[in-house]
């Protein structure tokens, strides 16, 4: 049996190993979930005929990458019906297959953190329908800004001008988790992008980011997230990260 083609079977997988596109795709729509480290790849050939392949992939489960491919350029007129709308589905990337669209640029556009991590994940969350106001998604994208350099909730809110009663106060009026969970929770995805990335020894990378060794970031992850660092390390992608640890926390907005 040869390799899929795009023709056969427009929206593709990519899963861990990411060695190569497959079919599938029915499994990932039925879960209802993000499947660890999976991503879409929808090759657009013709507009006219995919109309349904863009409905569908607006409705894909939350924390679910899309990479789109778009045919040579002698083909692009084909694709117009729906080219004007494709940013609208949130794809991570808009590859031109001919020269990009391989399982080694697909891997590489996962594997490449955002260049604001903080403001690609607050977008993220607010297409997720978590923030009542404007304010509370000010204060979200603060705290995954400062996780990094901030280990603890007390030193959070002297940086954010605030109180932790405070801060508490606004997160508890918005139903979301307490501060505290979300400065964990953000210093551990912090953790997993390089783990995808680095190759470093876990415990150096633990110490990097304020962890006294990698046995407690290890714990730390398993607590949050299910997943301890070696098993990060099998997998590419934040956005199903996040969605394990809303799902833990009791927190799944609207979609």
């Amino acid at each position: 049996m040869g390799p899929i083609t795009a023709e056969d079977c427009p929206i593709q997988v990519f899963a861990p190993p990411y060695e190569r596109f497959s079919d599938g795709a029915d499994g990932i729509f039925t879960a209802g979930q993000a499947p660890a480290g999976c991503a879409l790849v929808w090759w657009l050939v013709d507009g006219q005929r995919q109309g349904p392949d863009f409905d569908r992939l607006r409705a894909r489960p939350p924390g679910v990458p899309l990479v789109i491919m778009l045919p040579p350029a002698r083909e692009i007129s084909r694709t117009l019906p729906l080219l004007n709308y494709v940013m609208s589905l949130h794809p991570r990337s808009v590859l031109p297959a001919v020269y990009l669209g391989t399982p080694e640029h697909v891997r590489l556009v996962l594997s490449t953190p955002p260049e604001s991590l903080a403001g690609a994940i607050t977008r993220y969350l607010g297409r997720r329908g978590l923030f009542r106001t404007s304010g509370i998604e000010r204060e979200v994208q603060r705290i995954f800004e400062l996780a990094p350099e901030v280990p603890s909730v007390t030193k959070l809110a002297r940086r954010m001008y605030a109180s932790r009663r405070t801060l508490g106060r606004h997160f508890a009026a918005a139903g979301l988790p307490v501060p505290s969970h979300w400065l964990q929770f953000a210093r551990v995805l912090h953790v997993c992008l390089h783990l995808q990335t680095d190759e470093s020894a876990i415990f150096r990378i633990a110490t990097r980011f304020g962890y006294p060794d990698g046995f407690t970031l290890s714990n730390q992850m398993k607590r949050l997230i299910g997943y301890r660092p070696s098993e990060i390390r099998e997998y590419l992608g934040w956005e199903w990260i996040v969605e394990t640890w809303l799902r833990k926390e009791g927190a799944v907005g609207q979609g």
